[in-house]
């Protein structure tokens, strides 16, 4: 018994010394260096020196990358703001180098006076980039894409309190602003408004749903058609008209040279009323037009034709004029339309067009003959004359017909 007893006491400490107890065991060797192993392991391999200046380039990029959108928005809004009459204003530029391309987000164009309430221009993105279709050609080209832009064209008694177009200073600025020649344009979603303030009551004829593509400005396809660039847009005149434009021409003329054709539809009178009550007096109650016409330019004379269709069309005295004699003017413009009215209820006719951008001829006695001849001997037709102008890159283009087609 006492031997056993002895041997069992003799055992007990031999095996606690061989079974540690948990609480006092040590942590494998495996356990903290499988994170720490393969980073020891990369810097034992590059070395010291190496490793530090990998560690600064990091640095430097992050800091180039963090820096640089606040350096060139400052750039361009101060390139900007050096022209002359309005002012520019980024809200933040994103730079994506993966794809050679940048965002200029909030973009806004204002007047510098603030003599007008709106923006020239004000876009929530403006895209920038590679045009990756001419790469391949080895053309180092770019391409500019506007989402989403208000464009603001203000009629004023003054030059100061108007804004129609920009100097041509600010285009050349564009220009260098976009490290690559620029070969391709579009615009989605585009809001256009006409607004005259100063009229009573205001102006503000608006279109939307502006859709515009400008292709080959730089005709990097090495066309040698007299018009190679192409221009189409499209939108909606009124909110409910229908706006299509088709141009071929040639940016690198110094006279205009081009070939256009222009289709508008389905616009009611109506929407023209504000229009209609500072240049005519009266009202539109009833009544749609259709516009078309077709203009070729080469080398700063021009051929073509404009060719308006009214249909239904019946007017009303202004509010402030019912009841007054002024309220005659609106009975007497509805006598003049009525006799100039055919069978279906419309009133159309053909305008030529030609001359110089100097001395430039609308051949009003054929548009009068015209109205008259769809009153009362035979009907304009809606559309096109024929043949028509095809605006496509072509090294002919065809004058535009000033007569229609029998």
């Amino acid at each position: 018994m006492k031997a056993t007893g002895g041997n069992r006491a003799t055992s007990g400490p031999a095996e606690n010394a061989t079974k540690p107890s948990p609480l006092n065991r040590e942590v494998p060797a495996a356990d903290e260096p499988g994170i720490l192993r393969p980073i020891a392991h990369f810097a034992a391999v590059l070395g010291e020196r190496t490793l530090i200046v990998l560690l600064v380039l990091l640095i430097l990029f992050l800091t180039v990358w963090y820096t640089t959108p606040y350096i060139l928005r400052d750039y361009l809004n101060k390139r900007g703001n050096q022209l002359p009459d309005y002012h520019l204003n980024i809200n933040w530029v994103e730079i994506h180098p993966w794809n050679c391309s940048m965002d200029l987000l909030d973009l806004t164009l204002t007047k510098k006076n603030g003599e007008i309430p709106v923006p020239f221009v004000k876009t929530p993105v403006v895209h920038i980039a590679l045009q990756w279709a001419r790469v391949i050609h080895f053309d180092l080209l770019s391409t500019i894409t506007v989402l989403r832009p208000v464009v603001n064209f203000v009629n004023g008694p003054t030059e100061a309190t108007s804004q129609t177009v920009l100097e041509p200073a600010w285009v050349q600025t564009v220009k260098q602003m976009v490290p690559l020649r620029i070969n391709h344009f579009e615009v989605h979603g585009g809001d256009l408004h006409y607004r005259d303030f100063h009229a009573d009551p205001q102006i503000d004829m608006e279109m939307d749903h502006l859709e515009l593509t400008a292709d080959n400005l730089v005709n990097a396809t090495q066309s040698e058609a007299e018009m190679p660039s192409t221009v189409n847009m499209s939108g909606h005149p009124f909110l409910t008209g229908d706006l299509n434009v088709d141009l071929a021409v040639n940016v690198d003329m110094k006279q205009p040279t081009f070939a256009e054709k222009v289709r508008l539809r389905h616009v009611s009178a109506i929407d023209l009323n504000a229009f209609l009550a500072k240049y005519a007096s009266v009202y539109a109650k009833s009544g749609s037009l259709d516009f078309y016409t077709e203009m070729k330019s080469e080398k700063g004379h021009f051929d073509g034709y404009l060719k308006p269709y009214f249909a239904n069309l019946a007017f009303e005295p202004l509010p402030k004029d019912r009841g007054t004699l002024a309220a005659i003017w609106a009975g007497l413009a509805n006598g003049i339309k009525g006799i100039f009215t055919n069978d279906e209820g419309v009133i159309a006719t053909n305008i030529p067009v030609k001359g110089t951008y100097k001395d430039p001829n609308v051949d009003f006695w054929s548009a009068a003959f015209g109205i008259i001849e769809n009153a009362w001997f035979q009907a304009l037709t809606k559309g096109f004359n024929q043949p028509e102008i095809t605006p496509s890159p072509t090294d002919k283009v065809k004058a535009a017909p000033t007569h229609q087609a029998p």
